[in-house]
């Protein structure tokens, strides 16, 4: 029996997953789901990803994105699930009534919180007990809004602050960027692209967010997935776009369908550098 015990005991850690604080102040946290066939101290691919929920809610803890962190924990990845701070919690919501400086105040914490839980994961790789080959960073909606932002904007931002966190590649579910200006030939990163072209709440392309009008407080133009994309192809950097004509906000969620051309892209671009551009457009 003790046997047995031990056995289910090495199979629950191989399997399964941590909870690590990166900002006792603030009482932040990620989670590591481990591989499979996790051995300590060993090098792996890691899959971070920051979830939606328009800066005002959601967690990782929601079922969908714990589904996100099995599905790449089942292809071999080291899987972890960052929080950050939700800030959008007036009465005037992430909407039009909210000032457009304070939602890129919101956008600016939500980008300064990711990039820390990064620096805190490379910076402590030995006490994590793996090492990092390729990072990948992800997020949807909100989350894909601060991946974009902390990646292409941390300088502007930041100053030098991050400069030693390395990401090699990226997966935005509904995202956008507030400068695109920002995004060069020589910064760009693989990205896959999950967008509805319908979407009124974060734009396809260059447009208001939440369709606000000029006239309203919360006006603030974002460049979109179809931006970023074109952008991809401008300077040869690879790219996976999924598309949907008549798709709107819905598709920052959960795509199973589409999951096993996200993973080649990510093996194919980013873990191996090859140069594969590839769009997916459907009604």
């Amino acid at each position: 029996m003790k046997y047995i015990v031990l056995i289910l005991m090495i199979m629950s850690f191989a399997y399964g997953q941590k909870t690590i604080t990166y900002d006792t102040k603030n009482n932040l946290a990620f989670d590591i789901y481990y591989p499979k066939n996790y051995k300590e101290n060993q090098s792996y691919n890691v899959f971070s990803w920051v979830h939606g929920g328009g800066f005002s809610g959601g967690t990782r803890a929601d079922v969908q994105e714990v589904e996100r962190m099995k599905d790449a924990q089942e292809r071999g990845f080291i899987a972890i699930s960052i929080s950050y701070r939700l800030l959008a919690n007036s009465s005037a919501g992430f909407g039009c009534d909210l000032p457009k400086q304070e939602k890129l105040s919101i956008f600016k914490e939500a980008s300064f919180d990711v990039l820390s839980a990064l620096s805190y994961i490379q910076n402590n790789q030995k006490s994590l007990k793996f090492s990092i080959n390729k990072l990948i960073l992800g997020g949807s909606s909100a989350g894909a809004e601060a991946i974009l932002n902390a990646y292409y904007l941390r300088d502007l931002w930041y100053g030098n602050q991050f400069s030693q966190v390395k990401i090699d590649g990226l997966v935005s579910y509904a995202g956008a960027i507030v400068d695109d200006r920002y995004v060069t030939k020589s910064n760009i990163l693989p990205t896959v692209f999950i967008h509805g072209l319908s979407d009124d709440v974060v734009p396809s392309n260059n447009a208001p967010h939440r369709s606000c009008l000029d006239n309203q407080p919360g006006f603030l133009p974002l460049a979109g997935s179809q931006t970023l994309e074109n952008l991809s192809r401008n300077y040869r950097q690879a790219s996976l776009s999924i598309f949907s004509n008549s798709g709107k906000h819905e598709w920052s969620g959960l795509k199973k369908e589409y999951l096993n051309q996200i993973f080649e892209f990510i093996n194919q671009s980013i873990v191996q550098s090859q140069k594969v551009n590839n769009r997916i457009i459907v009604d």
